[in-house]
């Protein structure tokens, strides 16, 4: 939906990151579920009343989901971008739309087109999340959901803008701003607290509008911003902050060593082995935002990832297993190439416990990339620095904890893309990583790592490249 001459990257960055660090200020150790309205399922809220602790039983139905106000929302906000870039922005010539414009569009149909690499791989996703979160913060399921990021990018693409409607825009948009906004949906519903009133009322309002502003507007159009209500009810959730350093050696050279900072937000959203009937889609989920700042690069590590669907599985009686179906996303940016992916697939997830103290856990993920993006400098020709097209995806991870001294670890994710716009081939990267974590206290701990980098491409008409780098982060973690 947004092209580079919409919204300045910068603002779309700032936003992004400040979502993140909105994110450390979460109060409590608990997750406040969104009210997810479902044909003929009861649902619960949690009260605290004077004389202890009840719960409410609310029945609600299908006829009660509003799809009216998320459809002028979405509408809404595409109208807002594009006077914006007319009227504040410059008026670029773009927008020049007009009736000849729109059939124009409709008639010579879908492209790909030549945005930069940020905007078609992260702020587009983010377009699309702000229409999802739309939906479900007026009562909508999840599934119900799906249809105003798709509708809101086609209204763009075909009628809010001179150029060629895209079609990698129209993808990304919706599957990626599925994962995106499901995700800052539901952390900023748990970071309110209807029970709440003054100054903790008042920042709890403000940080979950900024993590989702489409959610923190309606709480104010409908009056929730300030209606006293019953405390929200819990789920766990484990977040993890990481602060420390880490050197980038490339072309594996150890003279040519980039020093980062280095700063790491990760959160487990529920378990997937708590699977049950009234099991939603991202009751579990991970979400992770990964920062090195240097004086010449800047890496950037998003990942988010929800079981849509997951069913128990009985191995063994010392053993939890799960199998899931996964929605996720994937932008990486580093010195040696850049990435980002809208992906679905499978999972398998097993804790075993080996021992009264030691404990083995480990994830299988192989999915289908619906789109995907690469750097190549051979797809200047086109405009642009990256390739795009669909692949696969696999990821495997795997630990071996002791519960008293900390846990080593394996994680390895690998991709593949065929190239169907830009320099025609088949781009395969990677990373695998490798480290340890010892116990310091409770809650801090040390860390150790190795990762390596690598970038394989093939090509029809031009000469194939082999990149790699390497590695070493060592930083403190703590958990809330």
């Amino acid at each position: 939906m947004f092209s580079t001459k919409r919204i300045r990257n910068t603002a779309n960055a700032a936003r992004v990151i400040s979502a993140i660090i909105i994110l450390l200020l979460l109060p409590e150790r608990g997750i406040s579920q969104p009210v997810i309205k479902e044909r003929n399922t009861a649902l619960y809220s949690t009260i605290v009343a004077n004389n202890g602790v009840y719960t409410e039983t609310i029945e609600r139905s299908e006829s009660d989901y509003d799809y009216i106000l998320p459809a002028i929302e979405t509408v809404g906000n595409n109208v807002f971008v594009f006077y914006l870039n007319k009227y504040v922005l410059g008026n670029p010539d773009w927008t020049k739309i007009s009736f000849r414009s729109v059939k124009y569009n409709i008639q010579h149909g879908f492209v790909w087109d030549h945005d930069g690499f940020e905007m078609n791989a992260l702020f587009h996703p983010y377009s699309g999340a702000l229409s999802f979160t739309s939906a479900r913060s007026n009562g909508l399921p999840f599934w119900h959901s799906i249809i105003y990021p798709f509708a809101g990018s086609l209204m763009w693409e075909l009628a809010m803008e001179t150029e060629l409607p895209s079609s990698n825009d129209l993808i990304s948009t919706t599957s990626s701003g599925i994962v995106l906004g499901e995700i800052s949906f539901r952390i900023s519903s748990l970071i309110l607290n209807d029970n709440t009133v003054g100054m903790e009322r008042l920042w709890r309002e403000l940080a979950a509008g900024v993590l989702s502003p489409v959610h923190g507007i309606n709480r104010l159009l409908n009056g929730q911003s300030w209606r006293i209500g019953p405390a929200p009810r819990h789920s766990d959730y484990l977040v993890s902050l990481s602060v420390g350093t880490l050197g980038l050696f490339v072309d594996r050279e150890i003279y040519k060593k980039h020093p980062h900072g280095f700063l790491n937000f990760h959160m487990d959203y529920g378990t997937p082995y708590n699977i049950h009937k009234n099991f939603q889609p991202f009751d579990y989920f991970t979400a992770n935002f990964g920062l090195g700042i240097s004086t010449n690069n800047t890496i950037i590590d998003i990942t988010g990832s929800g079981m849509l669907w997951g069913k128990k599985l009985t191995l063994s009686d010392n053993s939890k297993t799960s199998f899931g179906i996964f929605k996720n996303f994937d932008f990486l940016n580093t010195a040696i190439y850049r990435v980002g992916s809208s992906s679905i697939g499978v999972g398998l997830y097993s804790i075993i416990d080996l021992s009264e103290t030691y404990v083995f856990e480990s994830a299988i993920k192989p999915s289908v990339i619906v789109m995907g993006a690469i750097n190549s400098e051979y797809a200047q020709p086109l405009g642009r620095d990256y390739n795009l097209g669909p692949g696969l995806d696999g990821k495997i991870n795997a630990s071996i904890s002791h519960n008293s001294f900390g846990k080593v670890y394996f994680n390895y994710d690998r991709s593949w893309i065929h190239v169907v716009s830009g320099a025609k081939g088949d781009e395969v990267v990677g990373i695998w990583q490798t480290g340890l974590q010892l116990q310091i206290s409770r809650t801090v701990l040390w860390a150790f790592e190795y990762l390596e980098y690598s970038h394989i491409g093939t090509y029809e008409m031009y000469a194939s490249l082999h990149k790699n780098n390497f590695a070493v982060r060592t930083y403190l973690v703590t958990t809330i």
